[in-house]
């Protein structure tokens, strides 16, 4: 296996991964890509099959497959995860929507068939001007008219840390990493001089890990605002690390720099934990205290959680 290869197959888990977080976390990014507006706690997720033979028996893989189930209906979607532009997207893209619809048939009753096509996005990673907004693939009919398959794509490098935040894709917040590898590999593959190039390299892995340091922190702060768990925030650090030591391996031995990044991460990741682990035994002890008849004042006092929680507390123990 060329190592380009395995190159997108560690990328491509890093982003299974990011979206295979908490309920509230992998709604809150749909809701954000597709400018959807559904209530975690209203829907039903579950992750589909992604691989597809066809009849030569070849196997064709698309990164992520997501059904979503309201009340009201039932949605299909589909993501898929690019560094890099590719001309051939929309086909590929036409071919797992088919294969997806296909298999969704097998649920239809009737001699009609309807082919039901999952909404579909591509995730565009690094800066490329030739990446359109929608991808678009033109079918001409037998009767010579066009009919458009398209679907609309999503610029990374367009979304600032804080825009994530705003629209709630925490998910997508390591790859901000790749703001600046860009940067990394055309320096690595520029003439100039291997001095000039180790110096430039070093200039961008501060401002690397400067973006680094403030994604840990900002995700801890959303772990602390409850908006994440702490097995999101655990992951997000887990990504945040993976794809920092993919770009240090890849652009020569950084260990010392490495290591700096590590340390970082955990010292982010322990005190939230702590503080996390501190809350349950809070929560346990307000708890008790409710089923012996306490005052709500007194056991906030006690516990140092705020009377609101301790209110929400006693009204699902009395539920």
């Amino acid at each position: 296996m060329n190592n380009k290869k395995k190159e997108k197959i560690k990328l491509d888990q890093m982003m299974k991964v990011m979206f295979k977080l908490s309920k509230k976390v992998t709604v809150n990014l749909l809701n954000g890509l597709f400018d959807e507006n559904y209530d975690y706690k209203k829907v039903k997720i579950e992750y589909g099959n992604g691989e597809f033979f066809q009849d030569n028996l070849k196997k064709i893989q698309g990164d992520m497959f997501i059904t979503v189930q309201s009340e009201k209906r039932s949605v299909n979607y589909h993501i898929e995860f690019q560094t890099q532009n590719d001309k051939m997207m929309a086909i590929r893209m036409f071919r797992y929507g088919f294969e997806k619809a296909l298999e969704l048939t097998c649920n239809q009753e009737g001699e009609e068939i309807v082919l039901d096509f999952p909404k579909q996005s591509v995730i565009y990673l690094e800066e490329n001007q030739n990446i359109k907004d929608m991808i678009v693939l033109k079918i001409r009919k037998p009767d010579g008219s066009i009919e458009q398959y398209e679907f609309p794509t999503m610029k990374y490098w367009e979304y600032t840390q804080e825009e994530l935040i705003n629209k709630k894709m925490y998910a997508l917040l390591p790859f901000q990493v790749f703001n600046t590898r860009k940067a990394i590999e055309n320096i690595s593959n520029s003439s100039k001089a291997h001095e000039e190039k180790a110096q430039l390299i070093k200039i961008e892995f501060n401002k690397l890990i400067k973006v680094i340091e403030s994604v840990g922190k900002r995700s801890a702060e959303l772990y602390e605002e409850e908006e994440i768990k702490s097995s999101d925030f655990e992951r997000i650090l887990l990504v945040l690390k993976s794809i920092s030591d993919y770009i240090y391996n890849k652009y020569g031995e950084y260990k010392q720099v490495e290591k700096e990044v590590e340390t970082m991460l955990t010292s982010l990741y322990n005190p939230a934990i702590a503080k996390e682990s501190e809350r349950k035994k809070a929560l346990k002890v307000a708890r008790e205290a409710i089923k012996e008849g306490a005052d709500v004042d007194f056991i906030a006092k006690i516990t140092e959680l705020d009377k609101e929680t301790v209110i929400k507390i006693k009204e699902e123990l009395q539920s």
